[in-house]
């Protein structure tokens, strides 16, 4: 089976940081990858140095914090929103990983906000966004996960 191969609209997700920072580390070659027809990919090898990198782990936990910080802050909502942070000590780092980028990337969801801790001991997933997304999306993780 051909490695599925992450490309930088998944970083972005998995990473919390922009595309510009991301392109910008390509450039300075703290993300190494393989530009294939004009579009960057990444093996999962590759994606998991550059988020151990020392010089990217910080503003990774931080924007990955931020995430439930501005849940918790946000006393205006104007539509029911939920955040779930879920530690998944038996899955594959790996699958979990791709499992969200794929979907999110792929479905039709609107303000989700995702993030992925994998080097943690416990893998750990964050998701913000619509309950009706968030729950939709956990549901078919472990639905998968049974097959």
């Amino acid at each position: 089976m051909e490695e599925n191969l992450y490309l930088i609209n998944h970083l972005v997700l998995i990473t919390g940081l922009t595309d510009r920072t991301i392109r910008s580390y390509i450039s300075s070659g703290i993300l190494k990858g393989e530009k294939i027809n004009g579009i960057w990919h990444f093996t999962a090898e590759e994606v998991e140095d550059f988020i151990k990198n020392p010089a990217v782990r910080p503003s990774i936990i931080a924007k990955n914090n931020a995430i439930i910080y501005d849940f918790l802050l946000d006393n205006s909502k104007k539509s029911d929103e939920a955040c779930l942070i879920l530690d998944i000590p038996s899955g594959k780092r790996k699958d979990i990983a791709e499992f969200f980028c794929y979907r999110i990337s792929n479905g039709n969801y609107e303000n989700i906000r995702f993030a992925f801790d994998g080097i943690a001991k416990t893998p750990r997933v964050i998701i913000k966004g619509k309950p009706c997304d968030v729950f939709g999306l956990i549901d078919e993780y472990y639905k998968s996960s049974l097959e």
